[in-house]
């Protein structure tokens, strides 16, 4: 049972946040479906850049974690960008620019770690060699039975993640911005309000 909750958590967390993002669009009015290809994106260009910044400076993979996280957020905006001129500024159906995004995304980033590899590394594979970053456990909490599954091999973007949850949702429903980005949600798109 432990196995299935700290294994769940690492899996279903960075859904967790890409469901923030689904949130924030809805709000403002935006429907988008390329939440998947602008993640699959970011976590490519976090990859690749640690990657090649470990090849080029002798650094050990395992050292790169937060230099790929910040290369990911940078990579998954600005692929985010594609969407955001396709929806507001050519006025394209947000449903067909998010599932056109998701599926340029994935033949995108398969096909870059394929040439990349080939040149770089020299062997023409389909995926980064990464490590993964040190876990730690809480002590105390990781002894109460069942629950002390959420404290014991946690990975540091878990608790980022979840605190990165709680000052979305105070954003969202705790300040001006908030309101107003809501506001602006129900007058785009009159299908949200309610009866």
């Amino acid at each position: 049972m432990d196995t299935i909750i700290i294994d769940g958590l690492s899996f279903a967390l960075p859904l967790f946040i890409m469901a923030i993002g689904g949130i924030y669009s809805e709000k403002s009015g935006v429907t988008n479906l390329a939440l998947e290809g602008f993640q699959g994106f970011g976590a490519f260009i976090g990859a690749m850049s640690a990657v090649l910044i470990a090849n080029a400076s002798g650094a050990a993979i395992e050292d790169m974690f937060y230099v790929a996280l910040l290369f990911a957020m940078i990579g998954g905006m600005g692929f985010s960008m594609i969407h955001a001129v396709l929806s507001i500024k050519f006025k394209a159906n947000q449903v067909i620019s998010g599932v056109v995004i998701n599926i340029l995304a994935l033949a995108l980033t398969t096909f870059s770690t394929t040439q990349i590899n080939a040149l770089v590394f020299g062997a023409a594979s389909d995926k980064f060699r990464l490590g993964v970053s040190e876990r730690f456990t809480i002590d105390g909490l990781a002894n109460i039975p069942v629950i002390g599954a959420v404290f014991t091999d946690v990975y540091p973007f878990e608790v980022i993640i979840i605190v990165i949850a709680i000052f979305a949702w105070y954003v969202l429903y705790k300040t001006k911005f908030g309101l107003r980005l809501r506001a602006s949600g129900r007058i785009l798109n009159p299908l949200t309000q309610q009866a």
